[in-house]
Order: structure tokens, then sequence, then C-alpha cells
């Protein structure tokens, strides 16, 4: 009988159950949105006792929509540059290399040495995945990643800045913008509202409209954004559905991509 193993983890990095478990969950799921099987390969061997695995219907909704958009935008991007960098910041146990990889774009993931030992045991390093054993806040992380002459540059945060202050939310972007002039960068943010509300996890940084990205940094373009309020609606609550013509409510979660100006 296969025996389940246990997962030893530092507070900061407890909740990266919770985005496995709903992909996993989805993929299940009759007329489903994404297929994560790798998700359903890794849950199969984990011991989950103890550790957070259902951020609630809310959380659940914003993960599903969060990766189908940037799933969708990311191979959109794809179609037009097959050589693709895509560096991967807080990557967890991210799967979106297994679904996304069209067999020549290089991939990066980055996170906490805790997490990226954790990530080994389930994902392989080889030339073309390479893995970052370093915090987001250390600029040292962008002297490993090399891009092709020419090739597009994708940057995933999936999950992840909403933890920073906006002061560290700015040095990060800052140090972005000037290693990875003309990068793409798809990330989701939650509405100042709900900044130290102590709901599921405290978030320490958000934004009212997406536009307010673009004051943090003058290298920012903000091409594109979507509010979790208008995305996957029959999932959601009548009550939430409702309550989605407040601003706060309707942008409690945002998807945005950006692009660094040259």
């Amino acid at each position: 009988m296969e025996t389940k193993s246990n997962i030893d983890l530092l507070p900061i990095s407890e909740t990266l159950f919770i985005p496995l478990v709903a992909r996993a969950a989805e993929t299940v799921r009759k007329n489903s949105i994404i297929s994560d099987e790798k998700s359903s390969e890794i849950l199969k061997t984990v011991n989950l006792n103890d550790i957070i695995t259902d951020g609630g219907p809310i959380s659940t909704h914003g993960i599903l929509a969060r990766t189908k958009i940037i799933d969708d935008e990311v191979k959109n991007i794809l179609s037009m540059d097959v050589n693709t960098t895509i560096i991967n910041l807080g990557a967890g146990l991210d799967t979106r290399m297994t679904r996304l990889d069209n067999g020549l774009l290089k991939w990066y993931d980055l996170d906490l040495p805790d997490v990226i030992q954790i990530r080994r045991r389930y994902f392989t390093e080889y030339e073309r995945v390479q893995f970052i054993s370093k915090s987001v806040l250390d600029p040292s992380w962008t002297d490993l990643i090399h891009i092709s002459d020419n090739s597009t540059v994708i940057i995933i945060a999936e999950g992840l800045l909403m933890y920073f202050s906006e002061e560290d939310v700015s040095q990060i972007l800052s140090f972005i913008a000037r290693s990875f002039p003309g990068a793409h960068m798809f990330f989701d943010v939650v509405h100042s509202y709900f900044i130290n509300k102590k709901i599921s996890n405290t978030f320490l940084w958000g934004i009212d409209t997406a536009k307010d990205i673009e004051k943090l940094n003058s290298k920012i373009n903000l091409l594109k954004s979507w509010s979790a309020g208008d995305l996957l609606k029959e999932r959601q609550s009548k009550i939430l559905r409702l309550l989605n013509f407040l601003p706060a409510t309707r942008n409690r979660s945002q998807i945005l991509h950006l692009q660094f100006k040259k």
C-alpha cells in the first residue's frame, strides 16, 4: 500500500496547497474550465493532515478565474513567439508548465528554498526548466535568468504580491523593469479595502483600480485587466453577484496584464 508523505513548511508557505486542491477538484468537475492532471497526481502522494487546503468559495473562484485567464493569455503570446522565456515568481507547486509547454519555451521557477525543496519532489529540472531558490525580494535572482536574443519574456506572479507591502512591491517591479525591459507580466491583486482585514490570510497591499498599478513605476504600461466579479459569474453565489455592483466586491481580485516599457 502506498504511503503518503508528510510536508514540512515554513508558515509563509503553508497555503501553497490551496490552489493545488482547487485545480485538482476542477479537473474532475463536469464541464471543467481547466484540466490539471499534474495537481491530482501530486495530491495522491501527500498527507494533507493539518495543512490548509480550502480557502473558501470566494478564494476558489479567484484561483480558477486567474488560472484560466493567465493560461489563455500566455498561450496567445506563445502562439506568436514559440521561444518565449517565462519566469514564474512564487512558483509553489504551480503546474502551469505542464499545461503550456510547447517543447521550445524556457521556464524558470522561483520560490523560497523550503518550497523549491518540496517542488523538486514532483518536478524535474532540465535544460529548459530551472529552479531558483531565492526570495523574490532578493534582486540577485534576475542575474540567474538568461534571455535569448529577441526572446519574449513573460513574468507570472500568481497569488503572490498582495502578501508584500507596497514598498516591497514597488521594489520588485523596479528591478524587474530594469532587468527585463519589454517584458510582459501577469499577476493578481486585491482591492485596497481588503488590506489588513485578516480575511483568511492578511493582505498587505492592494489597489482600487487596475490603472493605479502604473503609479508604482513609470515603466509600467497596463495592457488589460479583468475583475473577479465579472468572471465565471455562474460560479458565484446570488448574494455575491448582487454585491458585485460595489467596486470593492467586483474588484476584490483583479488580474493584470502589464508590459514594461523599453
